[in-house]
Formats: structure tokens, sequence, C-alpha cells
């Protein structure tokens, strides 16, 4: 388990928490892992009947996945990456009890694919939500994220939060359906979700997210590795990467020069 991923059970309650606050909680493979190894927990342990996902330090559920991860890559890197990615929200998915995203602040790529992966979201009035790839790392996202994306979003909201990399605050992502409360307190107002789901039938609960799940499942997903590889073997990817990683002029990051190749 990863020094920067956290899992306690606290009753019924399986509590996830991602540690990494100096980095807005970004996400290393270790912590993928880990985060894999909590879903196994909560499907092992008769006594867990919720598991929550929450972002240390108050200013972070998860900005995306640590860019230093992308140190290296190639086109069969990205590949695999975003495979990585796939399996592990995957799995999210799939486990059997409800899933709540406790969420303050950013909630970012890799992080608003986690989030995606939960039942229930409760968010701050702070929170911030989207994929700002087209202006940081010149990346894409699998076809899976994609459909996810599409599932809670809706299709035109997210080819416009790509095209624009804008971020959508609490109120918008409440009117969208995405998130489920808007809170002044999250961690109340999470408890108090939690008590309820603690209070009910676990197997309509389960019944629900697993049919749910098979409806999202039975609509299918494109192939993209093709789309991958050429995205994350480009230059303008490895220009992303070099210019995120590298140190603030004047205290500002460098924006890469977008070539398209």
């Amino acid at each position: 388990m990863s020094d920067d991923l956290h899992v306690e059970a606290d009753g019924g309650v399986l509590r996830v928490t991602f540690d990494r606050p100096e980095a807005r909680n970004a996400m290393t493979f270790d912590m993928y892992a880990g985060l894999v190894a909590a879903c196994e927990r909560a499907d092992a342990d008769d006594a867990i009947r919720v598991m929550v996902l929450r972002g240390a330090g108050g200013r972070a559920f998860v900005a995306g996945t640590d860019i230093a991860q992308f140190a290296g890559f190639d086109g069969p890197a990205g590949v695999a990456y975003e495979g990585r990615i796939d399996a592990t929200i995957g799995r999210l998915l799939a486990v059997t009890v409800p899933v709540v995203a406790a969420i303050d602040g950013f909630c970012i790529g890799g992080g608003l694919a986690i989030a995606s992966a939960a039942d229930l979201r409760v968010a701050s009035r702070d929170a911030r939500f989207g994929y700002p790839i087209a202006r940081t790392l010149g990346n894409t996202l699998s076809a899976r994220s994609y459909a996810l994306a599409v599932r809670h979003l809706g299709a035109g909201r997210v080819i416009d939060m790509i095209a624009t990399a804008r971020l959508l605050d609490a109120e918008e992502a409440l009117t969208a359906g995405f998130v489920t409360r808007v809170a002044e307190d999250v961690t109340t107002t999470t408890e108090e979700v939690v008590t309820a789901i603690l209070g009910h039938a676990p197997l309509t609960l389960w019944s629900a997210k697993e049919l749910l799940r098979r409806l999202h499942a039975a609509a299918g997903v494109v192939e993209d590795a093709d789309v991958l590889d050429r995205v994350y073997g480009s230059a303008d990817f490895a220009a992303g990467v070099a210019a995120f990683t590298a140190p603030p002029s004047a205290g500002r990051r460098t924006s890469p020069d977008w070539q398209g190749r």
C-alpha cells in the first residue's frame, strides 16, 4: 500500500484518503494500485457497508496523475497507462457497496475519473471539475473514460470542457446531476449520507449499483489503442510534459508551442 494513500475501516465504513496535499493529491502509480487494493478489501469484508473517498488537506480531491509518472513516455507506454487507469476505474465501478466521494477543491483529470466511478458525490462550494488536458499536457482520455464522462455530464458539456479546458464549478456540476449535494461542510454532509446508507437494505443498494453498471457496460466501448498511441507518442505530448515539469519562469509556467504532431 502506498504511504500516500490511507485506508481505514471505521465500523461499517471503509475510508480511503488520498494524502499528498503538497501535490494536490496527484496520483502516483502506487496510489492507483492502493485504490484497487482498497476496492478488494471493501468487497472481501462483509462488515463494510459503504466506501468513502476523500483527499487530504482541503484544497483538492485529486488533481490528476502526478506528471512525473509520464517521464519517458511514448505511444505504447501511453496505451498501457490508459489501460491501467481503465482497469482501476473499472474496479472501482464494480465495488459491491455504495461509494461516496467527498470532494474539496480541485477534482481534475484522473481525480474526475475516480469521482465519476463513485455512486454519490458531495462537493464543497469551491470544488472545481475538469479535464484541462488540451491546455496542460496535450494528452487524451481513453474511450472508457470518455464514455463515463458522457454518462454523467453529456457529450456537449464534455467536448466543451475538453476544447476550452474550462473547469465546472460546484453549482454547474450539481445542475448537470454529477454532484448529488453541494455542502458548506463536506464532512458533516458526507457523514449524513453515510449514516443514511448504513441504515438501508444492502441488497437493494447492491442491485441498484450492479444493474446500473450493467446498463452502462451494455453500451459498449470503441477501440482506442491507435488514438492513444498517436497522442502519447507525439512531440506535442513530450513538450507538454516538459513544460509542466520545468521550473516556472518569473512565477509562471511556460505554455507548450503546440504543433499538432
